[in-house]
């Protein structure tokens, strides 16, 4: 689960002056009660990586597999539709309520990283599709995830790199358009717990949490939608993006709507269909044997 873009402030080059819990408190109350409208917007654009995720994490029939961050559940149903025994965990109850209906055969938890109800060597795969920008302290998440995974298991996330693609710098654009636009701060990480969010970062996170055979792959694709479906994450202040539109003053909301619609013009072709340019990153590695 994740927003692919925020017009405000990123946290890599933060101090750390304050604790990390902090970043997780934010992120709780800004994906709070969004499970219908992350479900309406995100939920398709995220699906894109889940296919080479779940190869990548060498799921299967028969496996055990954790699904972190699960968000509505998408990545779930691809994995139980392989034949594999599905956990699925999320921070936000309406997330999981969504995830449930889709899913039945799968055990959903509400559960926070690294705070989990495992042991180790529990599963054959531990995933998460877009969930590592959640982390408030990302290395201390990702060893408590390599813990419970089996020798010889996977591990395999994907995530945002730091470098935008058009599709991702929609609103960032428009917010830089618009006068009055105050972007939203989150609280530092700790520079200590911190990586670089380019392939030779996720690949060096994955290293140093003692996994072997680490391999990154770049995924791009084009995602189709609309003007109108694009702008519900806003409108309905899902996620960081519309969390920080929706504590604007009136008079700079409206701007940032028209501003919108010209940035979205340009990105849309003449049956209406808004093509918007994504990239990921994903990152697989090898758990040698239990820390």
């Amino acid at each position: 689960m994740a927003e692919p873009e925020d017009p405000s402030t990123s946290p890599q080059n933060s101090q750390p002056s304050q604790a990390s819990p902090t970043y997780d408190d934010a992120e709780r109350v800004l994906w709070a009660d969004a499970g219908s409208g992350y479900e309406a917007v995100y939920a398709a654009l995220c699906a894109h990586t889940i296919p080479a995720l779940l190869d990548g994490a060498g799921v299967q029939d028969g496996s055990a597999l954790l699904d972190v961050g699960t968000g509505t559940g998408t990545l779930v149903r691809a994995a139980v539709a392989r034949g594999a025994r599905v956990t699925a965990v999320d921070a936000e109850p309406s997330m999981l309520a969504l995830a449930r209906g889709k899913a039945p055969e799968a055990e959903f938890l509400l559960a926070v990283v690294p705070d989990l109800p495992f042991e180790p060597d529990t599963f054959d795969a531990v995933v998460g599709n877009f969930v590592l920008d959640h982390f408030g302290r990302p290395k201390v998440a990702m060893r408590a995830l390599r813990a419970i995974a089996k020798p010889g298991g996977r591990v395999a996330f994907t995530l945002w790199p730091a470098e935008r693609s058009a599709g991702r710098s929609v609103f960032s654009r428009t917010g830089a358009m618009t006068e009055g636009w105050i972007p939203r701060q989150m609280p530092p990480l700790v520079l200590a717990d911190d990586y670089p969010r380019t392939e030779e970062g996720l690949a060096g996170l994955f290293r140093e949490i003692g996994l072997a055979d680490v391999t990154t792959t770049v995924i791009d694709w084009e995602h189709l939608t609309t003007a109108e479906e694009w702008w519900i994450s806003m409108g309905s202040g899902v996620g960081p993006s519309g969390r920080t539109y929706q504590a604007q003053t009136p008079e700079v909301r409206a701007a940032f709507h028209e501003n919108y619609l010209r940035v979205a013009a340009e990105m849309t072709d003449a049956e209406g269909t808004m093509r918007l340019p994504y990239r990921a990153l994903l990152a697989v590695g090898t758990v040698v044997d239990s820390e």
